[in-house]
């Protein structure tokens, strides 16, 4: 049975994670828990150069077989992700609440990856927080391989989403109107 791990940076840049995915240590953890291939969405960052094998080159998109037989698929952008998320088993991404949701939406495992190298970063707050809920699995570049044995990884608990009107009737219940001009 072949599973696959979806990792995407969304929009940002964080060489530190493809790095760290593709460094012996996680590749050896990937493969302990069941992984095959890897599919890597790496945004505009330059670290996916340093993996690749002779004669490809890290334009838009590529693929490859590394020396321990994990498949490795990497491409920039697309205009959707949604499909690689849906099929993936595992997803690795930046602590960003727009993918964090998007994948808790999907009732995947997630492992969010906070960059710490940023000040101030407001997504170590809503990690911490999912992972202290057991929505998913949070940590660092530093230690992603560990993280990735985690035994509640693929039990993470259902995430119950509010009704998408909730707040705005919740004013009207209060206020019994809403005015807008």
């Amino acid at each position: 049975m072949s599973r696959t791990c979806f990792v995407t940076v969304g929009t940002t840049v964080f060489d530190d994670l493809i790095t760290t995915v593709l460094s012996e240590k996680c590749r050896k953890s990937l493969k302990t828990i069941g992984i095959d291939t890897l599919l890597i969405q790496c945004g505009s960052g330059t670290s996916i150069s340093n993996f690749l094998p002779d004669g490809l080159k890290a334009e838009d998109a590529g693929c490859f077989v590394g020396d321990d037989g994990l498949k490795i698929e990497f491409f920039r952008y697309k205009k959707s992700i949604q499909e690689d998320m849906k099929s993936a088993d595992l997803i690795i991404g930046h602590a960003g609440a727009g993918t964090a949701l998007e994948v808790l939406k999907l009732q995947k495992p997630m492992i969010a990856v906070v960059n710490d190298k940023l000040m101030n970063n407001h997504q170590t707050e809503l990690a911490d927080r999912l992972d202290e809920l057991g929505h998913l699995v949070k940590t660092v570049p530093s230690n992603l391989h560990e993280a990735l044995l985690t035994p509640q990884l693929f039990k993470p608990k259902h995430f119950e989403h509010s009704p998408p009107n909730r707040f705005s009737n919740h004013l009207i219940g209060k206020l019994g109107y809403i005015n807008i001009e």
